[in-house]
């Protein structure tokens, strides 16, 4: 069939998605990334500051690596914000989103991105060790997420309990057109989660289970907040050159990993590049699902379960 577009200034104006036509490309955004201290949080962090947000961010146990990452977003021409949050008691995340969000005015864009590892397997495994894992990695970060969207939203972040109740309700008036969104520009939440997100780990077991969680989370959290200029997604990285894996980022040009298409692991930043994007006005249309970035761990599986195996 042939285009209705018939000219090249008509060619040229399409360009634009709706998601990105109603706001303000100039505007500078307001943007929260936990544990923003090291690894793929710093570069998020520092990846939003270059695409013109303000940011604010969390850390939980290295104030020094932290001054770091602000004073590198404050060179790139951007604000910082520091906060300590220690998600094993996962009631903290409440008033330290509370915090941030005045620091900055407002909030556009949430990243979870806290998390831990424990390298606990079945059938080895203790309460504790699921209490503590699922703290920091699901039940902190859904009360995170929970209380930032609230906000997103003008609603009043204590009321109904901070249950997603009133939030659904409202997502559900806007669709059938009750209400207008009560955002005008659009709201961005990514989560960082794990390419175990859907691959387990022989490695580690309560990681796995906290990480297929956080993905159950994001398809319903999608639903929820249909019609009102939010969107929801998640990314899944595979082995990143981070010190939670005990790497540092230069780590990321060695090409000893056989079982990787990609042969070797993976930069931080090319973790903020997906971020970055998901977090962009241009990204309406991408919601409720995760996107694997992890140099084809994901094509490989049987391959780097072997690997896995080994390790074992």
């Amino acid at each position: 069939m042939k285009s209705e577009i018939t000219t090249v200034d008509e060619l040229l104006d399409s360009m634009t998605p709706p998601g990105a036509r109603q706001a303000d490309p100039a505007r500078i955004r307001k943007a929260i990334v936990t544990g923003g201290d090291t690894g793929i949080g710093r570069y998020t962090a520092l990846a939003l500051a270059k695409d013109g947000c303000d940011v604010a961010f969390t850390y939980a146990h290295h104030r020094e690596d932290a001054d770091v990452t602000a004073g590198a977003i404050r060179r790139l021409g951007r604000k910082a914000y520091v906060h300590h949050m220690d998600l094993s008691m996962p009631e903290n995340a409440l008033p330290a989103v509370d915090a941030m969000v005045k620091d900055l005015g407002g909030i556009d864009i949430f990243v979870n991105n806290a998390g831990a590892m424990t390298m606990k397997r079945f059938p080895d495994l203790e309460l504790s060790d699921l209490d503590h894992l699922f703290r920091i990695n699901t039940f902190g970060a859904v009360l995170a997420i929970q209380r930032a969207t609230r906000y997103m939203l003008g609603m009043d972040p204590d009321g109904n309990t901070s249950t997603f109740d009133d939030v659904a309700n409202m997502a559900r008036k806007v669709v059938t057109g009750e209400i207008s969104s009560p955002r005008k520009t659009p709201g961005r939440i990514v989560v960082i989660s794990s390419v175990h997100e859907h691959a387990a780990s022989p490695l580690d077991t309560v990681y796995t289970m906290t990480k297929h969680a956080l993905g159950g989370f994001i398809k319903c959290a999608a639903f929820s907040l249909a019609g009102t200029n939010i969107t929801i997604n998640g990314v899944r990285p595979g082995e990143i050159a981070t010190p939670m894996n005990d790497e540092h980022p230069e780590e990321a040009t060695d090409t000893d990993r056989k079982f990787l298409p990609a042969r070797r692991v993976g930069h931080p930043s090319e973790i903020a590049s997906m971020v970055r994007y998901l977090a962009s006005d241009e990204a309406e249309y991408c919601n409720g699902l995760s996107y694997d970035v992890d140099g084809g761990f994901s094509i490989g599986e049987p391959m780097v379960m072997e690997g896995y195996q080994k390790a074992v």
